[in-house]
């Protein structure tokens, strides 16, 4: 006899009741709450159109520096003018006692003698010492240039004034390119070697004239990048993190 075992089939069907008066308040409900959250659009009156202001972006280097008022792009007020800069800075009796006092410590005093001059003129300040450091090293170049070709005095005292005030018009604005401290030197320089009064005298040949430009151009301009790290410095911010990381 054989022990047979069907399993019995059940069969579950599921039916989907569908509500038609449920739904359509279920959506008509939806539709109401939407339109609850969402704002009536509406134009902007002209009083507030006039109370808008017009924001103009953070400082760039990309930006112009005409349209661009925002420090550091201000220009200062001032702007020194080619001139004529006789007795302005270094005179003719300050130039006497400068060049005696190498005499004194022929090692060093003629470096001291410079650095402590400059800051009694006001020209830099006791704490710039990589400015004061290239200044001085500036000043003997000049004087040993001067010695070379047998300058008087006098010249050599309107050539120290000449360097001087540009280095000053240098420091005058922080974004002054270097063409525009090339045509100022220039424009000094003229005035001080054709005779055209009151605007010009003659204390340069033509030839002298040209000599110190080209010395101004490989000593000064073509250093210009270095003399502005000595002379404003370099500022690095360093942010450090106090959590190690997991």
């Amino acid at each position: 006899m054989e022990n047979c075992y069907q399993p019995q089939r059940t069969d579950h069907t599921l039916e989907t009741k569908y509500d038609s008066e449920t739904s359509v308040e279920t959506t008509s409900s939806n539709r109401i709450h939407i339109k609850s959250k969402s704002a009536p659009i509406t134009e902007l009156t002209k009083g507030d159109e006039d109370g808008l202001k017009h924001q103009t972006s953070a400082p760039s280097y990309l930006h112009s520096l005409k349209d661009n008022q925002a420090p550091p792009f201000l220009k200062p007020e001032k702007q020194a003018k080619p001139h004529l800069l006789l007795g302005t800075i270094v005179t003719e009796d300050e130039l006497v006692e400068i060049i005696a006092a190498s005499d004194s410590d022929p090692s060093d005093g003629l470096r001291k003698t410079l650095g402590q001059y400059l800051v009694n003129k006001k020209l830099i300040h006791n704490y710039s010492l990589s400015e004061k450091s290239f200044l001085v090293s500036l000043l003997m170049e000049c004087i040993d240039y001067a010695a070379q070709r047998s300058f008087s005095t006098h010249k050599l005292a309107c050539m120290l004034t000449l360097y001087l005030a540009s280095h000053l018009y240098f420091k005058w604005y922080y974004w002054l390119p270097p063409v525009a401290v090339w045509k100022y030197f220039k424009e000094i320089m003229i005035r001080h070697t054709i005779e055209d009064s009151p605007d010009g005298q003659e204390v340069f040949e033509p030839k002298e004239c040209y000599d110190i430009l080209s010395h101004f151009h490989t000593i000064y301009l073509s250093n210009l990048p270095l003399v502005h790290i000595l002379t404003f410095g370099v500022h690095r911010l360093k942010l450090s993190w106090p959590f190690k990381p997991k």
